[in-house]
């Protein structure tokens, strides 16, 4: 039997694993509470390898790799760094406040805060960057296939569509937690076996730092106001604008109670940066072992083509699947909770509970096919990635953080914030399509975005009042233990 074979075999094994624990789960589907938050009971262990498993997706894997493979850590700020960050900074300070709010979708907490409108806006900002993030993780599949097994890439590509959209089809978030914690184990064996046999052939440690091109360990910026503002640039495009995603918030809606939202942002972020630096210090040793490839994001496979066993490459394509098919399938069900939930019950008024799920179902097969087409035609994976959420950090970072920490934000500022951070992105980025000009425009647009937030919300309030924080009860919310304190409670003195 060829490696091929194997591979392919190992492959349709593991499809068929999904295909029975999506069946499983799509029995525990009542209503859209359970499709999109699972009923909010997660447990930690499984809050923990779901956020994991999103996180660590087609950006990580091939993106990253492929981008430390021409320009070491240095490029790769924005992932796994800043991935690393979001967690962290998610889990001290926002998720306590969120999960005590009992939202289903980000835009729930606009609306609760701001109004219908902010809510909507919130909503068209969230579905094109996720629509924008599966169509990279789709490349990244096909990527994938094609390198390992020869399989031609829009048949790859489509395949990998094909099998995301349906077994998150049938069991949303229960299907997308219990697979992601199988599809974690998957990644980090799989990566296990991987770097020990890579990082040998090189000389170790030290072999690989001494053999790297140069500076391709260097976490220092030039010592310039552009280089430190492009680093953190870099740094917090998703450090920051990751804190207002979809995927992300939504498991810990999903979680058991608050301090499981928090706990399993802390354990996620020690997990995810140890397993993360794998696929980066393989891309850099790549660039030693297999100078001058064509596509640096094909780096990881082939490396393990060259480097494993057919019995073991067929677990690590399996560890790589596991990767790509753990983010797509929560960047899918994040927009097609969004539209269920925030905008058709505003379209069509008074829909039942089933008739909201299926309008969610039916959105993740309209996401998929959008996300397949821009796939087809847009294949690099770290740039498309970076660039589907630069929407959040410059239109929706700064209205969330100030619903939760800003008593006096209305919706006149949060929609202007978000309108006017938008637009200056959008400007910032045209110029910088010319070869003269390199500003980091999604810090310059967050900044003009927190000013119009400021500005907007002072000129109105003496006649638009801020709405109070509420649960999905009604219950108005005191702004007190809002930081993950890791089970310390401070009460009374925070707030």
């Amino acid at each position: 039997m060829s490696g091929s074979t194997i591979i392919l075999a190992g492959a349709v094994l593991y499809v068929a694993i999904l295909a029975v624990i999506s069946v499983y789960a799509s029995r525990n589907i009542h209503d859209s509470a359970d499709f999109v938050v699972a009923g909010r009971r997660l447990p930690l262990w499984l809050c923990v390898f779901t956020i994991f498993a999103t996180w660590f997706g087609s950006g990580t894997l091939i993106g990253a790799a492929g981008a430390a493979y021409g320009g070491g850590l240095m490029a790769v700020l924005a992932n796994p760094f800043g991935s690393a960050l979001c967690l962290l900074l998610t889990g001290f300070f926002y998720v306590r406040f969120l999960r005590r709010m009992q939202l289903l979708t980000l835009p729930d907490l606009f609306r609760q805060r701001y109004g219908q409108t902010a809510e909507v806006l919130c909503a068209i900002c969230v579905i094109p960057a996720y629509v924008g993030w599966v169509a990279s993780i789709f490349v990244a599949f096909g990527t994938v296939l094609h390198t390992v097994a020869g399989v031609d890439m829009v048949t790859a590509i489509c395949v990998g569509a094909a099998i995301t959209v349906a077994y998150t089809f049938a069991g949303g978030m229960w299907a997308v937690s219990l697979t992601d914690f199988l599809q974690a184990l998957i990644i980090i064996a799989g990566l296990f076996v991987l770097f020990p046999l890579v990082l040998g052939d090189i000389g170790g440690w030290q072999g690989l730092i001494e053999a790297a091109p140069a500076g391709h360990f260097n976490l220092v910026p030039e010592p310039t106001l552009f280089g430190w503002s492009m680093f953190f640039q870099g740094l917090l495009v998703i450090g920051l604008g990751n804190i207002a995603s979809q995927d992300l918030l939504q498991r810990a809606f999903a979680s058991r109670d608050e301090n499981v939202a928090q706990w399993s942002m802390y354990i996620a972020t020690v997990l995810y940066l140890t397993v993360a630096m794998i696929p980066v210090l393989v891309g850099i040793a790549g660039s030693v072992l297999m100078p001058g490839i064509a596509d640096p994001e094909t780096i990881l496979p082939a490396m393990g083509k060259a480097y494993l066993h057919p019995v073991a490459m067929a677990l690590f394509v399996g560890a790589l699947f596991a990767a790509l098919m753990s983010s797509a399938d929560g960047g899918l069900l994040a927009p097609a909770s969004i539209f269920g939930r925030n905008l058709f019950r505003i379209l069509r008024k008074n829909l039942s509970e089933q008739r909201v799920l299926w309008a969610m179902r039916w959105s993740i097969l309209a996401f998929g096919i959008c996300g397949l087409l821009i796939a087809l035609y847009f294949q690099n994976v770290y740039q498309l990635m970076v660039k589907s959420f630069s929407i959040l950090m410059v239109g929706l970072y700064v209205p969330m953080t100030a619903a939760i920490y800003w008593k006096r934000a209305n919706g006149p500022g949060a929609v202007a914030s978000i309108v006017v951070g938008m637009l200056t992105w959008l400007g910032l980025e045209r110029l910088n399509t010319r070869p003269d000009i390199h500003l980091p425009a999604e810090l310059i647009a967050a900044g003009v975005g927190l000013q119009a937030l400021v500005a907007v919300t002072w000129l109105t309030a003496r006649w638009v009042a801020p709405l109070p924080a509420s649960d999905v009860d009604g219950n108005i919310l005191e702004y007190r233990e809002r930081l993950g304190l890791l089970g310390l409670r401070a009460r009374g003195r925070i707030g």
